[in-house]
């Protein structure tokens, strides 16, 4: 079965959105919900969603966070997502949102290991 529980935290005159469990189109409709409230309220400069603890989301879920970025947007705030897991991370890359989002706080990349040019060269062994 699916979750999600989602939590509202003021920060100063901004808000911290953190959904925990998965976000689908079963669940989507309680984010909807919370992210509408939240939108709501009065002169909120900031709505940040901390994506720690989502872990797994589809289109649904993307599908709820761009309406949300431009009323926010109407509204003169702003709208980031933090700490978002890879699972997510490569959902917006693959549907080409991850620049729209305005995704923040990704953490660092391990950097790349560079392979002998030996092991590179044709043709590749199979030995073991």
């Amino acid at each position: 079965m699916m979750w999600l529980e989602v939590a509202v935290e003021a920060d100063g005159p901004n808000a911290v959105i953190r959904p925990c469990g998965e976000i689908d189109l079963t669940t989507a409709g309680i984010l909807w919900d919370t992210l509408d409230r939240v939108i709501q309220q009065v002169a909120i400069p900031k709505i940040e969603i901390n994506m720690c603890d989502v872990s797994f989301m589809d289109c649904a879920g993307v599908r709820t966070l761009i309406p949300i970025k431009q009323h926010a947007r109407e509204q003169g705030g702003t709208f980031v997502l933090t700490h978002i897991p890879p699972v997510v991370e490569r959902l917006l890359a693959a549907v080409g949102l991850d620049h729209e989002l305005e995704p923040c706080e990704r953490p660092p990349r391990p950097p790349l290991r560079s392979v002998p040019t030996e092991l590179l060269a044709w043709p590749w062994s199979t030995s073991r």
